[in-house]
């Protein structure tokens, strides 16, 4: 019975494929007439094609490499180097152009014994590839239920693998490997394999080959390694970062170590008492590493786990790579000076340690970020705070006012009731016992009101709020029934990462950006592998973060609270702080229409402090802010067209507010004025009003300063005067 197929409807593809579509389409009726016996044929045909095309296309391909011992181990120009946006280097490790190749017969018995009892046990027997443990690990492979998972290699696929060809694990590569394998195999001999894999194979600590590998851990050359020293290298080449026993974790490096030496065991090279007596030497280890790092410890350390995850880490140490990062080392090193100066003032208080996130909301870049105040403190120095969850207090407010201004339950204008009330067993208190009585969402927002905040989320809904900081990249807010009305007040741990970059899509007009450290990568060849193009996504409406921006900008609604200690002069910045129950948590979050800054101050031990967000991170990011704006020329949120003026009459005075088309309050009656201001006209008026106060208070403070000057000086004459009539008086009189 003849199979129907669907007729194909040609018309709806471009005419230049319909006469390719139709030629595949006959071909496939002709292979369905085909008889079983034909198709296996065809296919066997195919098969054979493949197994014989590929080892020898590949081998073509490398054959300069194979026939090259030097191109072959691939040591020169590795390592990596970063650089901030304006090229100048904050990282680089592991060059290795001048590596010495160190003979096998310099290298002691126990070093290689431990290498082939650990790593290839059947190096001697097999032509380049074991199908003992190929069978080995797709046994394990199957029980794993990944069948990449366990490679089998020898080393000679490992030293082919590392040097030749890429980190993928994909039954073509591998089939790759085992073809090059057997080439090498038959180029070179075993001792020069074992020889080549040894000067090559990457050891951790930007360290390639064993000559500089035992000097980076052990201070000494390879010929005086002893069997402890041995099996320690050779334990952690599985995984170079994880098992050092430098930087990474030393019991994990010992626990390699034993694996190592139970092998050389197992396979007689050594005996059970010397494997004992090698667990028991005490090993003395170089302090530092191979690396260089001269800025941003953190944000290198997260530049490298990106590379590592996206190349693996041999590659990543070995193909030279030049990462352009979105770093601004100027802002870095004004961000960590800032860290630096406001801790050690607060350090009496209990604030011990800081961070900072800056992020460029056009394009969701880094261009700055501090994991703690001092990466070489040993207690919580190289703990990244800027990535670890910490409860953000009232700074999580705005997320969950945006969505209610966006499902149109608030206004800015709306009224809300600042009175004492219990929702259930919980009795939530204002930052300062107090409460204010109607008060529209502008203002109670722009003071960190809580009971206001609690109505909003009420009426919003708690499970809808933290959908809505999951949409804005605030990925641990992800538990409602557990937070209760209680969110309101950030009692969910969020990164500061996270929640800065929420914040940069309000600047952004409610499109948020995949925040981004490296910008593009070039490898030793010059060859561009690597362009950053982030993942955009509307998160927000531009409406909704443009009223958000208004609020958090609007100096005269925040000032009963705040004052101007968050006020940067001509410049439009929507900021807001939080701090948590006992002051544990203290943070302050901002933004203009081009960079986003955040800030935490606390204890890492969530001791509690005696100075909140304000006072404790608002500093460090006022000061920041500033220095990045300084020569910068205003810009005022964008406005979308759909967005109304209307002018109100509301407790907290009349002006013109901002509305969502379709929730404008009732315009009430204008003052007998012929032109009334607008809400941006109220706000430029209200900036250059505070900047009149300021610059006649410094007038003031500097006219007080003159007549200082000037009594001190004349008590100086008078004292002149009595030293002249009376050279015997040795007494002298006090400045007023």
């Amino acid at each position: 019975m003849a199979i129907r197929r669907k007729r194909v409807r040609y018309h709806k593809l471009p005419k230049f494929m319909h006469r390719p579509l139709r030629f595949l389409l006959a071909q496939w009726d002709r292979f369905n007439g085909l008889s079983r016996r034909q198709k296996i044929t065809i296919f066997s045909a195919i098969a054979a094609f493949f197994l014989i095309v590929v080892p020898l296309g590949s081998y073509l391909y490398l054959v300069r490499d194979i026939n090259d011992p030097e191109r072959l181990m691939n040591r020169n120009n590795t390592g990596i180097v970063l650089t901030d946006q304006n090229d100048e280097v904050i990282y680089s490790f592991g060059k290795t152009a001048d590596n010495r190749n160190v003979q096998l017969e310099e290298l002691p018995d126990d070093l290689v014994n431990a290498l082939i009892a650990s790593e290839d046990r059947d190096f001697y027997e097999h032509g380049g590839f074991s199908l003992r443990r190929i069978a080995g690990s797709l046994y394990a492979n199957v029980l794993n239920r990944d069948i990449t998972r366990y490679g089998g290699s020898t080393i000679t696929q490992q030293l082919v693998k590392n040097n030749l060809l890429t980190s993928n694990k994909s039954f073509l590569r591998k089939y790759q490997e085992l073809a090059i394998s057997i080439a090498v195999e038959r180029h070179y001999t075993k001792e020069e394999i074992l020889e080549m894999y040894l000067n090559s194979v990457y050891y951790g600590e930007g360290a390639f080959g064993i000559d500089v590998a035992s000097e980076t851990f052990f201070e000494k050359p390879p010929s005086e390694l002893s069997l402890a020293e041995s099996s320690m290298l050779i334990g952690i080449l599985p995984a170079p970062s994880a098992y050092s026993p430098i930087s990474g974790d030393i019991e994990l490096a010992k626990e390699q170590q034993e694996r190592v030496l139970n092998a050389m065991v197992t396979t007689e090279f050594i005996t059970e008492q010397e494997k004992t007596s090698a667990l028991e030497e005490p090993l003395q280890l170089s302090e530092t590493g191979a690396e260089e790092q001269l800025y941003a410890q953190h944000f290198s350390r997260m530049v490298i786990a990106e590379l590592e995850e996206r190349y693996g880490e041999e590659r990543t140490a070995r193909s030279g790579f030049r990462v352009k990062t979105s770093l601004d080392l100027d802002w870095q090193q004004k961000a960590e000076a800032e860290i630096a100066g406001r801790i050690a003032l607060l350090q009496a208080q209990g604030a011990t340690n800081a961070s900072l996130v800056a992020i460029d909301p056009n394009n969701g870049q880094i261009r700055a970020l501090v994991g703690s105040v001092d990466w070489e403190n040993e207690e919580f120095g190289q703990v990244n705070m800027a990535i670890s969850p910490r409860q953000p207090g009232s700074s999580f407010k705005p997320i969950y006012y945006a969505e209610a201004l966006e499902q149109r339950q608030i206004t800015p204008a709306t009224i809300i009731r600042d009175e004492a009330k219990q929702y259930g067993d919980y009795r939530p208190e204002n930052f300062d016992f107090r409460f204010r009585g109607d008060i529209t969402a502008r203002y109670a927002l722009g003071n960190s009101l809580n009971i206001p905040a609690l109505e909003v989320i009420q009426g919003l809904g708690v499970a809808e709020a933290s959908e809505t900081a999951q949409r804005m990249g605030i990925t641990t807010v992800d538990d409602p029934d557990s937070y209760g009305l209680p969110l309101a007040l950030g009692t969910a741990e969020t990164p500061l990462l996270q929640m800065t970059n929420a914040y940069a899509a309000f600047a952004h007009g409610g499109r948020l950006f995949e925040s981004t450290t490296i910008v593009e990568i070039v490898d030793k060849y010059n060859d561009m592998i690597y362009k950053s193009d982030p993942r955009l996504e509307q998160v927000q409406s531009p409406e909704a973060s443009f009223l958000i921006s208004s609020m958090l900008s609007d100096e005269s609604a925040r000032a009963a609270t705040f004052g101007s200690s968050l006020n940067i002069p001509n410049h439009q910045v929507a900021v807001k702080t939080g701090t948590t129950n006992d002051n544990k948590d203290a943070w302050t979050i901002g933004y203009t229409r081009d960079i986003a800054i955040g800030v935490w101050v606390g204890d890492n031990k969530h001791q509690p402090m005696t100075v909140g967000g304000s006072a404790a991170a608002g500093p460090i990011w006022l000061n920041t802010m500033q220095h990045i704006l300084q020569g910068r020329s205003p810009h005022q949120f964008p406005r979308p067209g759909s967005i109304t003026e209307t002018y109100v009459c509301t407790v907290n005075g009349s002006y013109t507010e901002y509305f969502i088309p379709g929730t404008e309050e009732s315009e009430c009656d204008r003052p007998t004025q012929t032109n009334t201001p607008s809400r941006s006209e109220q706000e430029a008026e209200e900036r250059r009003r505070q900047e009149a106060e300021e610059e006649r208070g410094r007038l003031e403070e500097e006219a007080e300063q003159r007549r200082l000057d000037r009594e001190a000086q004349e008590a100086e004459d008078e004292d002149d005067d009595e030293d002249i009539t009376d050279p015997e008086d040795d007494e002298t009189p006090e400045l007023p």
